[in-house]
């Protein structure tokens, strides 16, 4: 499934319901996220070794079109932050810090239209890989896995204890009723205010984001898939 397919996926399941209300007609998200892939190839830099992509995207939108997105903003935020990660993943750009999405308002602007400003912006990052890839920075507040069920929240998880089992066994502390979750199929655990996923050794593997992964430092909105069940990774 192409980026752009999968961005419209993932946005329909976030907010079932209002999508096809929200979005019948005038600027639709597809245009945003095709508009920030171009943004990307076009902005890219070339170093020595990496080739670097913008990673900040202000959008500019006008009123009626901000208006009617408002209900929506947060998912379609972090959803574009997302085709963000996947084009540079796809295309073995480097990021030089963490994806971010902005909206604002241009009363000049007629409806359907919009602009666009792009940027690097410096983050933790190493070599050319898309940030997502490497732990982010410390951060002590509480945290959660929220079970997500067509992309809305179902069950929470609060991460109270330094190390955290997700399996099917029933004295795992995160219990998942997953045919396709293994007994004792992944940890999470905390670090200096960060918290490591880490696959234990499971059947099916952990995906975060849909990459398969070994061990990963989580940062807020990943999406954790283990068997057909996902968990969004929250701070509260």
């Amino acid at each position: 499934m192409s980026i752009l397919s999968e961005f419209e996926r993932r946005l329909e399941d976030a907010i079932e319901g209002i999508f096809a209300k929200a979005f019948r007609s005038g600027l639709q998200p597809r245009e945003l996220a095709r508009r920030l892939l171009r943004e990307m190839e076009v902005n890219k830099t070339v170093g020595v070794r990496e080739i670097w992509v913008p990673n900040r995207f202000v959008f500019h939108l006008s009123e009626p079109d901000r208006d009617r997105f408002q209900q929506t903003e947060k998912a379609l935020r972090r959803e574009l932050e997302q085709v963000i990660v996947d084009g540079a993943r796809e295309r073995g750009w480097g990021l030089v810090g963490e994806p971010e999405v902005v909206f604002e308002t241009d009363p000049s602007l007629g409806q359907g239209v919009f602009t666009i400003e792009s940027s690097l912006v410096e983050g933790p990052t190493t070599g050319n890989q898309p940030v997502g890839t490497e732990g982010p920075q410390s951060d002590h507040r509480p945290a959660e896995l929220v079970q997500l069920e067509r992309g809305r929240p179902s069950k929470t998880f609060p991460l109270d204890k330094p190390r955290v089992v997700i399996g099917r066994l029933g004295d795992s502390d995160v219990v998942l009723e997953d045919p396709g979750v293994s007994r004792r199929h992944a940890e999470l655990r905390r670090e200096n205010g960060d918290w490591i996923l880490a696959d234990l050794g499971s059947t099916n593997g952990t995906m975060v984001n849909e990459a398969t992964i070994t061990e990963r430092g989580l940062a807020e909105g990943d999406r954790i898939t283990i068997g057909r069940t996902v968990l969004e990774f929250r701070r509260r």
